[in-house]
């Protein structure tokens, strides 16, 4: 038996962690935004628009397991500061392209340099912070998301309209990547397990990946993240095109109204989810996955409605499509880190933690876009026959 601790530089790595992941969702966030501008320029479909964020999915699934056991056996906070060098670096030549295809390829080497980050953090939280600790610092690392999405759709528009110019974002988000990858590299890791309750072994595990993927309360979780991802994503990258479209708003305000929904709740979910889900931990064991259950089933009702209500007011969709977000947010903090707690306690090896992780970012990852594209092009649905001008 050891003694659970928290490491005494947990905090300030946590807070870097912290910036890394903004700026991870803020780069991977642009495409989205700026997309219709680049649609009418090189004139594609709204399927060639979904093959672009397949595209990066697949890269950024197959890169996740063997990153993911790198980081297993090796140094994660170089693994990290090379993955921010790399997608920052790459975020500014998706800036420089002139077609289509360029970009798509461009986008898929972003995606293995941001698969290099998740599953590296996880572990390093999960090592820095003691287990009742951590859904609340998890909440905190995944604050980068709504924050990354709230900057993202509230500045790139403005970028784009100032600058006349859809290639500006990538260059400006390229320079705050690049300096944070510098500070990755002087991270002091603290030692694997550190913050552990129980002893667990440090032994070679062979096979990992296969005996990770053997074990059944994994493939559910795993299970969970590709039906959530595959809406979330999905929505992230349509939202803003579909308020153009249907809503017939600017790209800033459509950017905006995009920021309030995935963005701005994003901050009370992640916070307060993360609050809500320790509490409920320490009553019952399962308290965080069932917390997750409730919350997806709010989530699930709310988004379904808005999308499917007609012609209502924007302010009304806004709303609406708001409170699910809200609820939505609690898959992180709750599915995450069960599974970081789930693993120390019941696999025992600490040379998994980063494969889990990396198991479930690249299982979750398939199908997110592909598939919107192609809908988009069968007959309409009533989120996609325009709203009248008022």
């Amino acid at each position: 038996m050891q003694n659970s601790t928290q490491a005494a530089n947990a905090w300030r790595i946590l807070f870097l962690l912290f910036l890394a992941n903004l700026f991870n969702f803020f780069d991977r966030t642009i495409p989205a935004i700026i997309i219709e501008p680049i649609r009418m320029e090189w004139s594609l479909s709204d399927f060639q628009i979904g093959i672009i964020g397949t595209a990066f999915t697949i890269v950024y699934a197959i890169a996740g397991l063997p990153l993911g056991r790198m980081a297993d056996t090796g140094s994660r906070s170089k693994l990290m500061g090379w993955g921010l060098a790399t997608w920052s670096a790459l975020t500014a030549v998706n800036g420089l392209v002139g077609s289509f295809w360029a970009f798509l390829v461009v986008r898929m080497g972003i995606g293995i340099g941001e698969a290099s980050y998740a599953p590296a953090a996880n572990s390093l939280i999960g090592d820095l912070f003691p287990a009742h600790r951590r859904a609340r610092a998890m909440g905190i690392f995944m604050l980068g998301l709504p924050i990354g999405l709230l900057l993202a759709f509230f500045t790139i528009g403005a970028m784009v309209k100032a600058f006349d110019s859809w290639r500006a974002p990538f260059f400006i988000a390229a320079v705050p990547g690049l300096v944070l990858a510098v500070f990755m590299f002087f991270i002091k890791e603290p030692k694997r397990g550190a913050a552990e309750t129980v002893q667990v072994s440090q032994d070679k595990i062979d096979r990992p990946i296969r005996r990770v993927l053997a074990i059944p309360t994994f493939l559910w979780l795993v299970l969970a993240g590709l039906c959530f991802n595959f809406a979330t994503y999905a929505c992230n990258s349509f939202l803003v095109p579909m308020l153009q479209r249907y809503f017939q708003l600017s790209l800033p305000d459509a950017a905006v109204a995009t920021g309030i929904m995935v963005g701005v709740t994003g901050l009370f979910g992640l916070t307060l989810g993360g609050w809500v889900a320790d509490k409920i931990h320490q009553r019952v064991a399962s308290g965080r996955l069932l917390f997750a259950a409730f919350s997806l089933v709010i989530s699930t009702v709310t988004t379904a409605w808005a999308l499917h209500a007609g012609r209502i007011e924007i302010g009304v969709f806004v709303a609406v499509f708001s409170v699910g977000w809200l609820f939505a947010y609690n898959f992180y903090t709750c599915v995450y880190t069960a599974i970081r707690t789930w693993s120390s306690r019941a696999c025992g090896p600490r040379r998994w933690r980063c494969s889990l992780p990396g198991c479930t970012c690249s299982v979750a990852g398939w199908g997110r876009w592909w598939w919107v594209g192609y809908r988009t092009t069968s007959p309409a649905p009533p989120w996609r026959r325009p709203a009248p001008r008022r």
